[in-house]
């Protein structure tokens, strides 16, 4: 049968090559030589061949990489001799909070004993400058954060964060999450088997209405988590017995884990120049925080202080019309969010440091700025004293229910008597805190609660 003027298809026209107008490439047959004769041009011949290849080989050639990747890698882990920690949280550095610092201390702490931590993190999509999504620390700490799909900033679920769980959990040995008022923990519960830890970082309140009532539909919810941990992790005391106030039959694994504040940080932290002295509140801006109650003593302060403020959130607004309205505008100074190095040199700054937070589970903004150098002034309650003792620093602490003129009275005597020292030396460190974690997590790996 004869060859002569076969008809070779072409994956796609020519045309789009090299503008020519033919549709086919003919191609006649030497049936003594046995090869094409007089093809087409050899530029649109190899446009053909490299279409193939880019649209129909590489795909298969990148797969075949990946794959061997992952081959490879899990080759790698099966050696690793490191514990492998996986930390699940609503929030991360650079969102403001304390609950994210306390997780970004943790998890460097870790890693400095050489565990391989592996962060994943939460962030709202309503931001304007989006984190980076992968980010790696240290050969020891990476962090991957995942885009909140409903539930707003304060109640945020990423979907996408369980179903990495989900589908990477032979990568991890230990699973930690963090925050017992956002979805991430509870989803977590189900996600896989690995031993599961949990931090609270535990209000048992709700610092708005709508939290209240949120917290009447989550909190037996919520049980699933406490019941499943093999560890309850808590910041002090005070968090702990309101916890079991909530929660009584976790008495057993509940246990308490001080946290601390790094004071290295505030090695060679020059201060800000100011023309008299600072009163600083930092953190974020929430209804439960009373900023309020701090911008209304300031009527009543003497002494030409100033007030700086240091955060954002939801009740921004509100206290800047608070401002206004007490006209307080010449001493109160509202900064928003700021960087690490500008907080700290806030901290540095500052004279006082003050907190009137209704709940909190340690109270670390009251501790950095102590640390720094400032006296605190703060409400007293069981978390602000627990941490003051424990850090062995002095307080003011005044009754959640005093009025403006009591807390400026307590920032005015506070001012007269600063201190004379920075409190640089502390009895326990992050690595400490690390070391305690990290021996939780191998008791629960060698005598699983669970399994009992």
């Amino acid at each position: 049968m004869s060859t002569v003027g076969t008809v070779l298809p072409l994956v796609k026209s020519p045309t789009s090559y090299l503008g020519a107008t033919a549709s086919t490439v003919v191609a006649r047959w030497d049936p003594c030589r046995g090869s094409p004769m007089r093809a087409v041009p050899t530029a649109v011949a190899w446009s053909a061949v490299r279409h193939v290849f880019v649209q129909r080989l590489r795909p298969v050639q990148v797969l075949a990489r990946r794959r061997s990747a992952h081959r490879l890698e899990a080759r790698l882990m099966a050696r690793d001799t490191r514990l492998r920690v996986a930390i699940a949280t609503p929030s991360y550095p650079p969102d403001l909070g304390g609950l994210g610092n306390h997780v970004h201390d943790l998890a460097a702490a870790l890693a400095d004993l050489g565990c391989a931590v592996s962060v994943m993190s939460q962030f709202s999509t309503r931001v304007k400058a989006r984190p980076p999504l992968i980010e790696r620390y240290s050969e020891n700490l990476t962090v991957r954060r995942f885009p909140n799909r409903f539930g707003g900033h304060r109640f945020g679920y990423a979907p996408s964060l369980r179903r990495y769980v989900e589908h990477n959990d032979g990568d991890f040995d230990v699973l930690h999450a963090f925050g017992s008022h956002a979805p991430v923990a509870l989803a977590m519960t189900g996600a896989t088997d690995k031993p599961f830890f949990f931090s609270p970082v535990f209000h048992a309140a709700g610092y708005s209405r709508l939290a209240d009532i949120a917290h009447v539909a989550y909190d037996p919810v919520a049980k699933r988590i406490f019941e499943k941990a093999e560890v309850v992790f808590c910041s002090s005391n005070a968090e702990r017995d309101e916890i079991l106030r909530l929660y009584p039959f976790c008495a057993d694994w509940a246990k308490v884990v001080a946290i601390t504040v790094d004071s290295s940080m505030y090695e060679g932290v020059e201060p800000f120049q100011t023309d008299r002295p600072v009163i600083l509140s930092c953190g974020r801006l929430d209804s439960y925080k009373r900023v309020g109650s701090v911008i209304e003593a300031m009527t009543h302060v003497d002494g030409g202080a100033e007030l700086v403020i240091c955060g954002s959130g939801p009740d921004e607004s509100r206290l800047r019309t608070l401002i206004d309205r007490a006209g307080v505008a010449g001493s109160v100074r509202m900064l928003g969010r700021v960087s690490d190095e500008d907080l700290h040199r806030w901290q540095r700054t500052a004279t006082v440091v003050v907190s009137l937070s209704t709940h909190e589970s340690f109270g670390l903004s009251l501790a950095e700025g102590a640390v720094a150098g400032a006296t605190i002034v703060a409400f007293d309650i069981a978390a602000h004293r627990q941490m003051a003792d424990a850090m062995g620093v002095s307080a003011a602490f005044v009754p959640t229910s005093a009025t403006p003129e009591t807390v400026a009275a307590a920032l005015s005597d506070a001012l007269d008597h600063p201190l004379t020292s920075v409190h640089r030396e502390l009895p326990r460190g992050w690595g400490d805190v690390a070391r305690d974690t990290m021996a939780l997590y191998e008791h629960s790996l060698a005598s699983p609660r669970q399994s009992a």
